[in-house]
C-alpha cells in the first residue's frame, strides 16, 4: 500500500513538473525593450564600488556585475526553459531584432575611478556623497556616476520525511538601492530599489551539494545587477505572446497555419497571412493586434505602434492592447535613440509568399505517400505527364479550371491536376 502511494505521488510530481512542456507551444522570443528611466543623452558612465553592509568582500562583486551587464552585447538574451534530468532540453534564447548590440555606453574601469578617488582622498565606497561623486566624474569627463548600497540575508529550512529523508532548503535574498548622479548638476537623476532571491535545496545524499550562502549570494547579486542596469539601459527582454483568435470562418484554417509558422520561428511565412487577415477585416481589433505583434517581434516599432494603437482605439477596454501600445511607443523613442547614435535597428524585410500567395487556395492529393498521381502539362489527361506526386501532399492552386486545378510544383514548374485526384 505504501509503495503504491509513493509511486502515485512520484507520478503526480513528474506530471506536475512536465506539465509546462506538455501544453501547447506558445510564441515566445526576446524583444528589445526601452528602460523604465531612459537616459538617451548619456554616453560615458562610471560605476563606484557599492557598499555591502553585511559583507565587505561583496562590494566589488556587485559593482563588477553591473559593469559586466553594461558591456554585454546581448544583455537579457538567455536560455529559457528547464533541463529535467536530461529529458527536456532548455531552449536557446531567440530574437528577431537584427543589428543591435546592447553595450551602449563607454564604461570607465573601476581602477581608474579608485585612482582618482585616492588622489582626492575620498571614500572608495558607495557612501560617497553626490557632490564628491560628481567631482570625480568631472575629472574623468563622465556624464553619470552610479553608486549605491546592498545587503543580503539567508535562511535555512530543514525538514525530514519518510519519503525524502532529511532535506535542506537554503534561500538567499539580496536587497539594494542604486542612484545615478548627474556629473553636470551633482543631482540624483534616477534611483531604484530592487531585490533578488534564489533558492537551492537537496535531500539525503544531495544535501551536501546545496550551494553555499556565498555562492547563492553571488547569483542573487548578479540578478540584482541586471535589475539595476535594466532600469536605465535598453536591453532584451523575454516575452510570451498570445495571439488573438480571429473567429471568422473564412480565416479559421489560415489563422492556425500562421500560428504553426510562428511556433516554428518562421515569421516570414506567417506575416503575409496575418497581414492579409488584417486587410480583409481591418476594423477588427484582434487582426490589428496580431499584426502589431509581428512588427514588434522584429523591432519595427513605428509599425507596431500604429497597429497596436488601432487595436486599442477599437477596443479601449482591453488592457493587453493598452500595454502593447505603450510598450511600442517607448520602442519608437528607443529606435530614434539608436538611430541618433549610429547604431540603428536593422530593418527587417519579410520574405514570405506575399498576401495573395498566403491566402491562395490549396489542394491535397488523394491517397497515401506510397501512391503516385499524374500531374499533366495541360488541362488534359492526353497531354504529357510533368510529375508523379505522392498522395497526401498539399499544393497551391494557381487557377481553377472546369475539371483541373493548375498547381504550383517545386521550383517554378506548374502542372494540371485532375479534380478527381484531389481531396
Amino acid at each position: 500500500m505504501i509503495k503504491s502511494l509513493r509511486f502515485s505521488i512520484l507520478i503526480f510530481l513528474l506530471l506536475f513538473i512536465l506539465s509546462p512542456f506538455l501544453k501547447a507551444q506558445k510564441i515566445e522570443c526576446f524583444i528589445l525593450e526601452a528602460p523604465e528611466k531612459p537616459f538617451y543623452d548619456v554616453h560615458k558612465i562610471g560605476v563606484l564600488k557599492f557598499n555591502c553592509t553585511n559583507n565587505r568582500r561583496k562590494d566589488v562583486v556587485l559593482t563588477d556585475y553591473i559593469v559586466a551587464n553594461l558591456l554585454d552585447q546581448k544583455r537579457g538574451i538567455e536560455n529559457k526553459g528547464r533541463s529535467l534530468y536530461g529529458l527536456v532540453k532548455a531552449k536557446e534564447g531567440k530574437t528577431y531584432v537584427k543589428g543591435v548590440k546592447t553595450d551602449f555606453y563607454e564604461v570607465i574601469e573601476r581602477d581608474q575611478l579608485e585612482k582618482i578617488m585616492k588622489e582626492q582622498k575620498l571614500s572608495l565606497s558607495g557612501a560617497l556623497d553626490e557632490s564628491s561623486a560628481a567631482e570625480v566624474g568631472r575629472i574623468l569627463g563622465l556624464d553619470v556616476i552610479v553608486l549605491g548600497n546592498v545587503s543580503y540575508t539567508h535562511t535555512d529550512e530543514r525538514s525530514n520525511s519518510e519519503l525524502t529523508g532529511s532535506c535542506l532548503k537554503r534561500t538567499v535574498t539580496a536587497k539594494g538601492t542604486m542612484k545615478l548622479i548627474s556629473v553636470e548638476t551633482a543631482q540624483v537623476v534616477g534611483t531604484i530599489a530592487s531585490s533578488a532571491g534564489f533558492k537551492d535545496s537537496g535531500c539525503g545524499d544531495k544535501m551536501s551539494s546545496v550551494m553555499s550562502v556565498d555562492q547563492l549570494a553571488d547569483v542573487a547579486l548578479n540578478q540584482l545587477a541586471k535589475n539595476f542596469v535594466d532600469y536605465f539601459s535598453p536591453g532584451f527582454t523575454y516575452i510570451k505572446y498570445e495571439m488573438e483568435k480571429v473567429k471568422l470562418k473564412a480565416f479559421k484554417s489560415k489563422g492556425k497555419e500562421a500560428m504553426d509558422f510562428l511556433k516554428n520561428g518562421d515569421v516570414d511565412r506567417a506575416f503575409p497571412i496575418v497581414y492579409a487577415m488584417f486587410e480583409a477585416d481591418s476594423y477588427n481589433p484582434k487582426t490589428a493586434y496580431n499584426l502589431g505583434v509581428l512588427y514588434e517581434m522584429v523591432g519595427a516599432y513605428e509599425d507596431a505602434f500604429e497597429y497596436y494603437g488601432m487595436a486599442y482605439e477599437l477596443d479601449y477596454t482591453n488592457k493587453k492592447f493598452q500595454e502593447a501600445t505603450e510598450r511600442a511607443e517607448k520602442g519608437v523613442a528607443l529606435a530614434q535613440y539608436l538611430e541618433d547614435i549610429g547604431r540603428p535597428i536593422q530593418a527587417y524585410s519579410f520574405t514570405g509568399d506575399g498576401v495573395a500567395g498566403a491566402l491562395a487556395e490549396r489542394v491535397t492529393i488523394k491517397g497515401s505517400s506510397s501512391d503516385r498521381t499524374n500531374v499533366y502539362e495541360l488541362p488534359n489527361k492526353a497531354s504529357p505527364v510533368v510529375a508523379k506526386v505522392p498522395g497526401g501532399l498539399e499544393f497551391k492552386v494557381i487557377k481553377e479550371h472546369s475539371k483541373f486545378y493548375e498547381i504550383q510544383l517545386r521550383g517554378s514548374k506548374v502542372g494540371f491536376l485532375a479534380k478527381s485526384d484531389a481531396k
